[in-house]
């Protein structure tokens, strides 16, 4: 196995996207729902990124790549003596010429870069992945086939419906029970491993949300001694 599978917290975390189109789009709508603070690098952009910049939603360079980008905008590394490097770069141009640049100077600045289009390029690669609720599944070949993993995603997509979303709400809100009232470890691990045999997403699809959540309560008070 090539990589190693990690899950990013993001939010707040500078990360810089050079070029403009689709592929970029793509990517700066993925750093957006994990929180990140996006700085886009480009001479041209798609009618969204536009939107997006004009929102304030992203900072937006107008113009092609230059060496320093990657530190941010010029008038901010003026005011500010030690520029807040990005945590992630990615390099989403049609110029070969750009994407090395842009590769080159994200690996000296210690970031950590994707090339589009160029995983052996590339210091890690984006997987295919949908969200439901809490629930993150993110599927990759290694870049074999992105086909594939797309595929893949959309099979699993229909397999895993919007159920899950209350479902880790009430495993989350059951957990934080557990942890309050059950003080000895043993015990909280035993009631753990329990609660994920519980019929939580039966009690989900027999009826509303408040239903299921009266009848986690019940089971968590037998099972804690809480009652």
């Amino acid at each position: 196995m090539r990589y190693y599978p990690i899950f990013l917290d993001l939010r707040g975390r500078r990360c810089a996207v050079v070029g403009g189109g689709p592929v970029a789009e793509r990517k700066v709508k993925a750093l957006l729902r994990a929180g990140a603070s996006v700085h886009v690098i480009s001479p041209a952009v798609t009618p969204r990124l536009a939107l997006l910049a004009a929102r304030k939603k992203i900072l937006l360079t107008p113009r092609a790549y230059r060496p320093g980008d990657l530190e941010g905008p010029a008038s901010e590394r003026e005011n500010c003596p030690r520029p807040v490097r990005p945590t992630l770069v990615f390099a989403a141009t049609n110029s070969p010429q750009a994407q090395n640049a842009v590769r080159t100077d994200g690996e000296a600045l210690g970031a950590l870069v994707n090339v589009a289009d160029d995983a052996k390029e590339a210091g890690f690669i984006v997987p295919a992945s949908f969200a439901q609720g809490d629930l993150l599944v993110a599927i990759s070949t290694s870049g074999a086939s992105p086909a594939l993993a797309r595929q893949l995603r959309r099979q699993l997509q229909i397999t895993l419906g919007h159920e899950y979303h209350g479902y880790l709400r009430l495993l989350r809100e059951a957990r934080k029970h557990i942890k309050d009232n059950v003080p000895d470890e043993t015990q909280r691990a035993k009631i753990f491993r329990q609660l994920t045999g519980a019929p939580v997403m039966d009690w989900l699809r027999k009826g509303p949300p408040r239903k299921a959540a009266v009848d986690m309560k019940k089971w968590l008070g037998k099972v804690t001694g809480t009652e």
